[in-house]
Order: C-alpha cells, then structure tokens, then sequence
C-alpha cells in the first residue's frame, strides 16, 4: 500500500545538563532534537523538527515499580507546554511493529493529541497489536469524516521499497518547514513472501517486520531500526548494497541492545558517531523489564564500543552478561541509554553536528530522601520506585497524613518488603 490509503488497504563530548523538553531558541541556523524518552524496557522517539513533531513508538515497560504511558504522556505534556507553537499536534506517529513495548501508550497519545498521518507496518497481530488497531482505527474514524484528522495512513511492506532508496511519500514524511526541508524514509517494513535462506520461524519473527526509519535533516541524520534481527539483518543490508543509505550519525540501537539486534556489518555499514538504547535500568528486578530479558547485552555493547566514533564523559553502567545478570561496564564512547541516562536528548543542526542537550532523570538527592516531604521526582530517585509508585506515597501520605515509621510504606498499595528492603537505608520520615 502506498500514499494515503484507506485501512484496509550525534560530535562534542556529550555533557548531560538539566531536563531539557522546551521549545527551540531562535537560531540562525535550524536545528532538529531527537528526544529518546525514557519509556522503561520499550522505545518512544520524539523527533522534534523547527515546525513539527513526529513521535516513533510509543512505549514501553508496566509493572507495579513503573508505568511506561504515565511516563510518556507527562513528557509529551512538558514538551508540548515548551513548544506552545505545535499546538499539541504530532504531524506523524509511526509505529515500527505491534509488539506492546512499542504501541502501549497509542490511545492515551491519539486521544490527548492531534495526529495528521499515521505509518505502520499494517500487521494487527502481536503483544501491541490493540495499540496499532487503535491507531489504524483513528485514520479509518477520519476517513469516515472527512476534514478530520489523521489524514493519510501507509502500511509499509518491503516489496514497495525501491531497492537501494528507501520509500518516502506524504505521509511518511509530511514535515516541510520552511528554512529547512527534513526528509523521512522508510527503509523496511513487513515481508510478504519468506526470503531465501530465511527459517520459518525467522519469518513468522514480527520483530523482523519492522519499519526502519532514517530521519536526514540537512548533512545530520538519523537511524531507527525497530527490533530487527540478525536474521533479517543480512537482507535488509543487502536491499541497500552499494548505497549509502544506512550511512548514518545517530543509531537508535535495534532491539534495546539485545545480542541479537545488532551486527557488525550493519555497524560498518551505519559507521555511527554516536548510539543509543531505549531501555530500562537493570535495578528494576521484576518481569517484563531490562533485567529479565538481560538489555543491553554485552556482546552487542563490545561491538559498539569498536565502531561507535565519538565520545562521552567517561561512565560506569550496568550490562548483561545473560537474563538476570549483569555486571558494571565503564565507557567512554558515545554509547547512551535510557536506563542509563533517563531520557536522553540529541540536537543537530543542518551541518551535521550533533550535541547533548539533556536527561530528564532526576538528580540523585544529597543524604536521606524525606518520604513525608519528597516530590515525585525525588522520590524516583530511590531504587524500585517508579513515578507510579512515587504518585502512590504522595497521595497516601495525604489522605492518611504522615508516615511514622519507614515501615509503614507498606501501607502504600505496590510496596512490598522487597521494595521496602531496596530503599530502607536510603529515606527517613524526618522524625
């Protein structure tokens, strides 16, 4: 399918300042940030352009320490208070398969936000396939009233791809702004028909469907794969042999870094200044998180370290040897990751120089955190305790007033003595 069809059819040394998510300063020269948000062990890419917003995936991690939707929404919240301009509007969300780490948060961001197009692989299938029927439904709704928004949908499959250049049209790329011209393309897309020498259990992999996009905003430019793997890998580089169009500055890492998302004649053929992984941090010790699935592996972190170009402040993180097991990795090359870091936000401006604008985690809190008298955000700083959490000892604190002992945290519905043992030596009641 292509066009609008119906349904049916980054470098300096990076320096990580404070929370940056407001509007762009005026320039002389135009600039583009890429806004890898912290969504947990999932991915929400927020491309902000000097006219317009186009958010890839929409997340992410649920458990009783994190809520990947709340996370997403009260960062779309906060940029969109900064960029008053956009008038709350996303002119593309882009879905790069069904699985729910990437589509969970669709009907919270289309039913706050306004969406003029919609790109997905068209499956409606899988773990997040309710996300990507919500938003194939949204455009059919629009369809069914005309002059409403989204205005185009495009379901992108392999077999419409040009050969070597990649697929864009108005849809896919519908940002044209007017003292620079970004350009959006979609690389790869659902298969058809199995390819030679691919297993069957290769193919029926949704992972391997993936839209891959490349985002070029003059000389900077921009990857973001999905969870392709090293299965289809070999195709998806054959399909641009003797091209440039994997050469890119930035690469979102495939698959959150598993040891199966990236290769190294993908890396040599991407040659990336920088990288950076959407996924949650190891402290979160329970299912469906980085830990449990053992992100960001450190065979796939050994090959970045060989090929990613540029630097960053020397940092000591956590990487998986296996599921469940990590073990502390310092780097120094431009190696970022959203459970590393918090969100993390790259500028570049239409020269091709990429910068470090930010991460949204908060600071870690001098001495005792106060659980009486702590925000939100610092209660986050504590270990297992996510904004949900955080949401849940404020507003039990008051309704039920003070708490008189740490130990009475229990009392807040999603804190069990693992949690309380996890932070017991880190807070006080100020008592």
């Amino acid at each position: 399918m292509r066009g609008r069809l119906s349904l049916l059819g980054v470098l300096l040394a990076f320096v990580l300042l404070a929370p940056t998510t407001s509007g762009q300063p005026p320039s002389s020269v135009p600039t583009l940030r890429a806004h890898f948000i912290d969504v947990g062990q999932g991915a929400a890419t927020l491309v902000e352009f000097p006219c317009a917003a186009v958010l890839i995936d929409t997340g992410g991690e649920e458990n009783g320490d994190f809520n990947s939707t709340v996370a997403l929404m009260d960062y779309l919240d906060t940029f969109f208070n900064g960029r008053v301009d956009l008038n709350k509007t996303l002119h593309s969300i882009i879905l790069t398969h069904p699985h729910v780490d990437h589509t969970r948060g669709v009907s919270d961001v289309v039913a706050k936000y306004r969406v003029l197009n919609a790109v997905t692989n068209g499956q409606e299938t899988g773990s997040g396939k309710y996300g990507q029927i919500a938003l194939h439904k949204k455009v059919a709704d629009a369809e069914a009233t005309p002059g409403t928004e989204p205005v185009g949908f495009t379901a992108v499959h392999v077999n419409d791809i040009p050969q070597g250049k990649g697929l864009t049209n108005d849809v896919i790329d519908p940002v044209k702004c007017q003292d620079v011209d970004p350009k959006i393309t979609a690389l790869w897309g659902t298969l058809t028909s199995k390819p030679s020498g691919w297993t069957n259990s290769a193919f029926n992999e949704m992972n391997n469907h993936s839209v891959a996009v490349r985002i070029d905003f003059g000389k900077a430019s921009l990857l973001v794969p999905g969870d392709l793997e090293e299965t289809a890998i070999p195709t998806f580089i054959a399909h641009y042999a003797n091209t440039t169009m994997l050469d890119v500055d930035v690469y979102q890492v495939g698959h959150h870094g598993s040891h199966n998302g990236t290769t190294h004649a993908l890396l040599n053929a991407m040659t990336p200044q920088i990288a950076v992984i959407s996924m949650g941090p190891a402290s979160r010790q329970t299912t469906w998180t980085a830990w449990a699935y053992g992100h960001p592996r450190q065979t796939t972190i050994d090959m970045l370290l060989g090929h990613v170009s540029q630097t960053r402040p020397k940092k000591t993180v956590q990487v998986a040897t296996g599921v469940r097991t990590f073990k502390p990795v310092t780097i120094e090359k431009a190696i970022y990751g959203t459970g590393w870091d918090g969100a993390v936000v790259l500028e570049a401006d239409t020269n091709g120089t990429w910068k470090a604008l930010g991460s949204t985690v908060p600071p870690v809190l001098p001495g005792l955190v106060n659980i009486n008298t702590a925000t939100v955000d610092e209660l986050t700083t504590l270990p297992m305790i996510g904004r949900t959490r955080a949401r849940a000892i404020v507003q039990d604190r008051d309704t039920r007033g003070p708490f008189q002992r740490v130990d009475d945290l229990t009392r807040v519905p999603g804190i069990g003595p693992a949690t309380l043992n996890a932070i017991r030596n880190l807070v006080t009641t100020g008592s």
